[in-house]
């Protein structure tokens, strides 16, 4: 589950009838506003210390910064984060505390199509210019017209738009000016946030090490005492991955989801645990629902333990297993601490220690970025070539293709004959998709033919906009897969005979 947070489109906005006379250019907008806020005067180093609220809780954000460099740290209850730039290198840490450094993603580059410049009225005097990218998002930035200085920001993504609205400038004694305070979201308050710089401190200097790449701050699965592997507590039924999970004296089955960008827990299990619920967002993946955040004290999984893990709630608890309700899903945290073999063949899952997994001899290695917490890899439907197909084994699919892939490629898609729209269900909702006629696929080295394929038809399936598709059960199962987040890929065996 790859959720975005799920938002409102914004109305139109009035513009002044007669500003198509002495309309300055994008350019002369951001140069007025560059001269207008001193962009040029950061100081070397610099820490902020802001006060913030965010879904409903109240926290902090530290910022280093070190040339162009940064390192932020985010405190909300007694969840913390952290994201920066090290030497051109992207990074986050996640909830409990992996870091994930993220690759370069070429595919994912914005490429403005058009820009144009209005003078606007509503929702306040400025210059709005508007840039549409090929991606089909849209952002518009509202320029004061009388102090040059940026007020608002709006962005349109998946059919959905958020905006930042920008006040309380100051100018320090370097001339730099800047907001100290911002605030947005959308129409559900649920989403809104707001930031207030409370310190700006020079000095003491941030060092090279203070904005580097952290490690992870814990061992989040702990490993029995000389064991390298471990064969979990797990079953597959109809190619789908369910293991059980121990919390509070209860078996609960989870299901293995390598789309889940965290675990996630059904919301009413959560509380019948009598596990406080932190802050309330929405987010949307088949549909928008309510999340909130949850500290589970001990989980164990077989042999494995696992303590003071944050977990992601949502309504999930289903019966798609047999005679077993499934209440969560097993995603990226877990998955990212440990290696993992899914041997469809025989029914095992096995979990192996990090620093133990060695490659298996001969096969199909997927390289993976594991930017959005789910293994994303390039794949090959017929002919046409996407990078960003998802590598899920909770979708009950053979592959999925989105509309930007469609769009992109519809001599590569041929709608099967029945031609019927169908609905399969996902966390918040439902998908509509059509069945088309079976393609060869193509993943590294391994090449099925005739593999059965569904066009998912609305166009931000899943939340997405900007994946080209998955790759689901159907077709994993035909491997022995081996997971290797640490090393950045995916493995295809063949399975024994």
């Amino acid at each position: 589950m790859c959720a975005i947070v799920a938002v409102a489109v914004a109305p139109a906005r009035a513009q002044d009838p007669g500003a198509g006379a002495g309309v300055p250019t994008a350019e002369e907008i951001l140069a007025r506003s560059r001269a207008a806020t001193g962009g040029d005067r950061r100081p070397e180093t610099e820490r902020e210390l802001w006060s913030a609220r965010v879904a409903g809780l109240d926290g902090t954000l530290e910022t280093l910064r070190r040339g162009t460099d940064t390192a932020s740290t985010m405190q909300f209850g007694p969840f913390r984060t952290a994201r920066g730039i090290a030497r051109g290198e992207r990074w986050r840490q996640n909830e409990n505390g992996e870091t994930i450094v993220e690759r370069a993603e070429p595919s994912q580059a914005e490429k403005p199509t058009a820009q144009t410049v209005a003078r606007v009225r509503d929702p306040l005097d400025a210059w709005e210019v508007t840039t549409t990218f090929g991606s089909g998002h849209v952002q518009r930035l509202y320029y004061d017209v009388r102090t040059s200085y940026l007020v608002r920001s709006e962005r349109t993504i998946a059919g959905h738009t958020t905006r930042t609205d920008f006040d309380d400038f100051r100018t320090d004694a370097r001339g730099r000016t800047r907001p100290w305070h911002y605030a947005g979201g959308d129409d559900r308050r649920e989403n809104d946030f707001d930031y207030r710089l409370v310190r700006d401190d020079l000095g003491p200097a941030v060092t090279e090490n203070d904005v580097a790449v952290p490690r992870d701050r814990r061992a989040l699965v702990e490993f029995p005492a000389g064991a390298d592997t471990v064969r979990l507590p797990a079953r597959i039924e109809n190619d789908r991955v369910y293991v059980t999970l121990e919390i509070g004296g209860r078996a609960l089955d989870f299901l293995l989801d390598t789309g889940a960008s965290s675990i996630t827990i059904d919301q009413s299990v959560a509380a019948s645990l009598g596990l406080p619920v932190y802050g309330r967002s929405v987010l949307t993946v088949a549909g928008a629902f309510e999340s909130g955040r949850v500290v589970v004290p001990l989980v164990t999984v077989g042999p494995l333990a696992m303590h003071d893990v944050a977990m992601r709630t949502a309504p999930y608890a289903s019966s798609d297993a047999r005679d077993r309700r499934i209440v969560g899903l097993l995603g990226f945290d877990f998955l990212d601490a440990c290696a993992i073999k899914l041997e469809y063949a025989a029914g095992t899952v096995e979990a192996i220690r990090p620093g133990s997994f060695v490659a298996p001899a001969g096969a199909n290695a997927l390289d993976v970025r594991l930017n959005s917490g789910a293994p994303v890899a390039r794949a090959t439907v017929g002919d046409a070539t996407g990078e960003d197909f998802i590598l899920d084994t909770g979708a009950a699919f053979g592959y999925v293709v989105f509309q930007r892939f469609a769009r992109a490629h519809p001599a590569a898609l041929a709608p099967a004959r029945d031609g019927r729209t169908h609905a399969g269900s996902g966390v918040g909702g439902s998908l509509l998709y059509r069945n088309v006629a079976p393609r060869r696929l193509t993943l590294g080295t391994s090449v099925l033919e005739a593999a059965p394929g569904i066009e998912a038809l609305a166009p931000n399936a899943l939340g997405f906009d900007n994946q080209d598709g998955l790759i689901g059960a159907d077709i994993l199962r035909r491997f022995t897969v081996y997971l290797d987040y640490a090393g950045a890929r995916v493995y295809l065996a063949p399975p024994r005979p």
